[in-house]
């Protein structure tokens, strides 16, 4: 639910996110399944960090992968965090235009946002385990009830991989802070969930493309919602409510992870998310189709070197762990955050680290 939640934010369930990504007009549905292999390889990449690293944030973690370069990392997965965080906060307002005709819903949630955000990682994931059957059931309800015979209306093998690649890199920049929060995972947990995961953002991905090439309906700012107008009044409220619920969920994601870097300005995490809420309000001014289709693309393209880097690391901390003997290296090394190194777990190492700190 964690890994699902994080893809299906606003731009996802509306349909833009894929328009902005594809093109406007018919979309082969293989992009969708170009894009499985790379979203649960994704998945299981940053869960199996977090299951043998154990950072504790996402700043821990890019001193493990990153060394001298983490400060960068950290800047980009920040810049990034908080351009989704205004972009959610805009859907909001773009939802409650189409509801009651001016901009409402961006203060109160973004402030419900704040608070569960300020629990850590574990309110996120609840969160989501609650709300997103529903989001799905009435996402899948839109997109086949707008079918049509011209579905397939589309060059069948015009994929873009370079696109696709892209779009995946975007969603695991944002994933990837809550992802290597998951540390009690098994390997083979891992391999599931991701695969699970995967399996529903492929076939709702799959759905939302045939619906758009059923419809034309491409070229408008929400263009599920404008399908669910068509099909039924009520169809129509309950999809803009599964979009906002879909915000929602993506929105709690960026916020926790700019409040993981924000806690050691602000000395406390629940003033560190209403401050994100603050900045991100902010920047909300600029609207959720021009986030979506300026600067999504960009995070998508560094995001593929930041997967990359991440790719080479856990290579290479896989060498490192059988070199030393160990499987898992929440178990059986020691992260030392005074050097920034992985020291062999053991008694005199561990005497050595509590010294050092007390120091």
């Amino acid at each position: 639910m964690l890994i699902v939640g994080t893809v299906i934010g606003a731009g996802f369930a509306s349909g833009a996110e894929i328009v902005s990504f594809f093109g406007k007009n018919g979309i082969s549905p293989l992009n969708a399944l170009f894009c499985l292999p790379l979203i649960a390889g994704g998945c299981i990449l940053f869960l199996s960090i977090g299951a043998r690293c154990k950072p504790r944030d996402v700043g821990m973690l890019h001193k493990l992968s990153c060394g001298k370069a983490a400060r960068v990392c950290d800047g980009f997965v920040l810049i990034n965090a908080l351009i989704v965080t205004a972009g959610m906060l805009a859907a909001f307002d773009s939802v409650s235009k189409s509801f009651i005709g001016f901009p409402l819903l961006s203060l109160p949630l973004g402030i419900l946002a704040a608070v569960i955000t300020a629990k850590g990682i574990g309110g996120v994931i609840k969160v989501n385990t609650v709300v997103l059957p529903a989001v799905v059931a009435v996402l899948v309800a839109v997109c086949v009830k707008s079918f049509t015979p011209s579905l397939f209306d589309c060059d069948l093998l015009r994929i873009k991989p370079l696109s696709g690649a892209v779009y995946v890199s975007m969603n695991l920049v944002l994933a990837a802070g809550a992802l290597t929060s998951v540390h009690d995972l098994k390997p083979s947990e891992t391999v599931v969930s991701s695969v699970i995961a995967t399996a529903v953002i492929g076939v709702l991905m799959t759905f939302i493309i045939l619906a758009l090439n059923s419809t034309g309906k491409s070229y408008c700012e929400l263009p599920v919602a404008e399908m669910a107008k068509d099909v039924h009044p009520i169809l129509y409220y309950g999809m803009l409510i599964s979009m906002s619920v879909s915000v929602f969920t993506t929105l709690l994601t960026a916020m926790n992870c700019l409040t993981d870097y924000a806690v050691a300005i602000t000395g406390g995490r629940g003033k560190a998310s209403f401050a994100v809420l603050i900045v991100g309000l902010l920047l909300s001014a600029l609207g959720f189709e021009r986030v979506v289709g300026a600067l999504y693309p960009i995070i998508g393209g560094l995001g593929a070197l930041y997967a990359a880097w991440h790719i080479v690391f856990a290579v290479r901390l896989r060498k490192k762990q059988k070199k030393n003997g160990a499987l898992s290296l929440g178990r059986d090394l020691l992260f030392d955050e005074s050097d920034g190194k992985i020291h062999k777990r053991g008694k005199h190492a561990e005497n050595n680290r509590r010294r050092h700190h007390k120091v």
